[in-house]
């Protein structure tokens, strides 16, 4: 892969290895930078990924959102290892604090997984999708209409666990929360897809370590929406998310969704903008005239 100063600089948020060909090594925890702690059952649809150490205990891995009562989404380059059988991963749902027994815990022989058999960190394709042989009792989020557009200066939510200071190997079991302006994405002339979403600022911003989990909005309607998953980041964007408004990230997952009876959990199009009745013939003059009589 031809390589510039742009992707030289990338980080995927979860591992030292960049690029999606060469992932050599399983994500390392990390966690939201700037961010508060998140109360228990606040989030109960934000799933914590942990792997299973040499020594038999569980550490986090990765984050993730529970977008239906079924089916968990994360990053691709999580959820690939997972596939692989290079990590032996269980998900825990509705637990806040990693040191406690809460939530729901589903271990590997109780799901499928599924990656973008595409996934590339320079498109917008780093999807992963973890499917329950049997639905959780959690509450879980809502998936925007595809081709949902955000505007620059939107705030939404991330959460993840991990270090709070990137220099400080120390991290805090329970979930961190920070709010994250939405920004325009520079492509850097071309080198990143343009469907990314960009969010963060210079003291708020997801690190390295929190990949795959959620940029959502928590007050979107009756359920929090999930916008996006973290990543990675460019030299130009301190937080990369993938979009899941994106149409053509679907693609891949309706054969597989299908075949579990899920097909409803990709969102629909946007609808469309009522159409402009006609006006009848004279009506604008009138209303000119009627302004500067």
């Amino acid at each position: 892969m031809r390589e510039s100063t742009s992707r030289r600089t990338i980080a995927a948020l979860a591992s030292a290895g960049a690029f999606a060909i060469v992932f050599t090594t399983a994500p390392a925890a990390s966690a939201i930078v700037g961010g508060a702690p998140v109360a228990d059952g606040e989030r109960p649809y934000v799933v914590q990924i942990e792997q299973q150490e040499d020594d038999g205990k569980w550490s986090h891995y990765c984050g993730a959102a529970l977008i239906d009562s079924r089916v968990v989404a994360t990053a691709a380059h999580c959820s690939k290892f997972i596939q692989q059988g290079k990590v032996k991963a269980r998900l825990v749902i509705g637990r806040a604090d990693s040191t406690t027994s809460g939530g729901t815990v589903v271990t590997d022989d109780h799901f499928s997984v599924y990656s973008h058999p595409e996934f590339s960190t320079l498109t917008n394709t780093d999807l992963g999708l973890l499917v329950l042989d049997s639905p959780v009792d959690q509450p879980s989020a809502a998936l925007p209409p595809l081709r949902t557009a955000l505007q620059p200066g939107r705030l939404l939510r991330a959460d993840g666990w991990g270090r709070t200071d990137i220099n400080d190997e120390k991290k805090p079991a329970r979930l961190q929360e920070a709010t994250l302006p939405v920004n325009a994405f520079d492509t850097e002339g071309g080198t990143w897809d343009k469907e990314f979403i960009c969010a963060g600022t210079a003291d708020k911003y997801a690190a390295p370590g929190d990949s795959g989990g959620p940029l959502f909005d928590p007050e979107a309607s009756d359920k929090a929406v999930v916008y996006g998953l973290v990543t990675g980041s460019t030299n130009t964007c301190t937080g990369l998310f993938t979009n899941l408004a994106d149409p053509a990230i679907w693609k891949p997952f309706r054969e597989p969704l299908a075949s579990h009876g899920l097909s409803h959990v990709i969102p629909a199009d946007a609808p469309a903008p009522s159409p402009t009745p006609p006006q009848r013939p004279g009506t604008a003059r009138h209303a000119l005239a009627g302004a500067t009589g």
